[in-house]
């Protein structure tokens, strides 16, 4: 049998909390969603995901929360 060690890890409240609304719909629980990403690191050498310091913009972002109603008023340059 494998040894087993506890991880303590400082989260924000309200990250822990909305964490545990996902993988209760998942039906996962906190020590099998962490082993699973442990062993996405392991299995890929990597971490799972993309870490960037670029910031990548929504489109509500860049041209507000109306955007839509905006879009009729553009001029097509094609035609």
């Amino acid at each position: 049998m494998k040894t087993k060690e506890r991880l303590n890890v400082n989260l924000d409240k309200d990250l822990k909390e909305e964490t545990s609304k996902v993988l209760d719909e998942l039906g996962l629980d906190y020590t099998t969603a962490i082993t699973m990403y442990f062993k996405q690191i392991v299995n890929k050498k990597k971490i799972p995901f993309e870490i960037s310091t670029e910031k990548y913009y929504s489109v509500e972002e860049v041209f507000g929360d109306n955007w839509r109603d905006r879009v009729a008023e553009l001029e097509d340059e094609w035609e």
